[in-house]
């Protein structure tokens, strides 16, 4: 039997969807030099089962420790669920004492002088983070810094309203939980961006709380109306409805955002870049307001989503990811797709787009996912992203 196994089902009844996950997942003992991980991702209505569900997975699975959580979406292989109810499974072999389950009742084991089970530092972390937790980009960043090399992964889960909204070896809320890696397993990890420039780069030269004030020394409103090459006769206007009607609605039908990168060399696309919608502006201190914190030096993008652009960016991932592997004379034996609740059929127009992209370029590998209100790379939370993790 393979070392990755996924499995699938859509039913309004979780025993019903569970049931025929387990059915098609099948049940073998682990390889005698390894332990076994399972992987669950379900949406909405499954959220207050999750203690149920998770006893019958560990029971007619055979697999003791389990990860997960409850996204707007899921999806597996080649298929995608949205707005039905269902779940999808994996189950991974993977080296003895190589993996450790953590949440706020087992916290994840601390770089200097706490050690995984193989004797080393955490080398990478999948994480599943409650929405509703205080301070959550801080407790993120935090936890990037206890694997070696800042490799983390993962994904917001819940949303809103569900009693459970992680599996981390229970059913539970709130805070982080995951798996933490040793340096035995593995991985490759890249981020796709969804969206298109709308002009050129600048630099945020004046930024406070949530608001940009400047860019390249300028207003920064009026950078963003030149960008949009509104009507010269608006552009320095008090009149906050009159600037909103002159902007050019074809070219922003997927929204007004803002990637905003640190300083230093531009890499390919937007991928070093955070992307934030733009929620305001201010015509008499001319400055907007965006949905995150800039920061002084920032680069600074003003983009729209675009699936064109989200298709591309998919394909380079992917053929960044394979030029890897290849190189290095492997093969990736499954993935984890963190992809936002935005992306999907809601930006392609058809289910399963993406995962037709990614098994198009890189195999038909077993993949499994959950489409999310943000998605974790690194240290940070993104939006609009889809961040592929190859299991070498």
């Amino acid at each position: 039997m393979p070392a990755f196994r996924t499995a699938h089902a859509s039913d309004p009844d979780w025993r019903q969807a569970a049931a025929r996950a387990l059915a098609a997942l099948g049940k073998a003992p682990a390889a005698a030099d390894c332990d076994r991980l399972g992987i669950v991702y379900a949406t909405p209505s499954f959220g207050e089962h999750l203690p149920e569900l998770l006893a019958l997975l560990r029971e007619r699975s055979g697999v003791a420790h389990w990860s997960g959580g409850i996204g707007h979406g899921v999806c597996a292989d080649a298929t995608e669920y949205s707005d039905e109810s269902a779940l999808a499974l994996m189950v991974v072999e993977l080296p003895r004492g190589s993996f450790r389950i953590f949440s706020g009742r087992n916290p994840a084991p601390a770089l200097e002088g706490g050690d995984d089970r193989d004797g080393g530092p955490a080398a990478a972390a999948l994480v599943h983070a409650d929405p509703d937790t205080p301070e959550l980009a801080e407790l993120i960043a935090d936890m990037a810094a206890r694997t070696t090399d800042g490799f983390q992964f993962g994904a917001i889960v819940g949303t809103g309203g569900e009693p459970y909204t992680q599996v981390a070896d229970d059913a539970l809320s709130g805070g982080l939980s995951g798996v933490v890696f040793g340096s035995g397993v593995s991985l490759l990890s890249r981020i796709a961006q969804g969206c298109a420039p709308l002009a050129g780069e600048h630099r945020v030269s004046g930024c406070e709380a949530q608001f940009i004030q400047g860019l390249d020394g300028r207003p920064a409103l009026d950078v963003l109306l030149d960008d949009l090459e509104v009507d010269p006769e608006l552009r320095y206007s008090l009149d906050g409805e009159a600037i909103l009607r002159a902007l050019p609605a074809e070219r922003l039908r997927g929204g007004l955002l803002v990637a905003l990168a640190g300083e230093g060399p531009r890499r390919i696309g937007f991928d070093d870049s955070l992307v934030r919608n733009v929620v305001g502006i201010d015509p008499r201190n001319r400055l907007l307001a965006i949905s995150g914190t800039p920061r002084e030096g920032d680069r600074a993008v003003f983009c729209t989503r675009d699936a064109d652009a989200a298709r591309r960016d998919l394909v380079r991932i992917c053929t960044e990811l394979r030029s890897e592997f290849e190189d290095a004379g492997t093969r990736p034996r499954g993935a984890l797709y963190h992809a936002c609740v935005g992306r999907g059929e809601n930006l392609f127009g058809v289910r399963g787009a993406e995962l037709a992209i990614i098994r198009h370029n890189l195999g038909e590998i077993p993949i499994v996912g959950i489409y999310a209100g943000g998605e974790i790379a690194r240290d940070r939370i993104h939006g609009y992203t889809g961040v592929l993790t190859l299991f070498m």
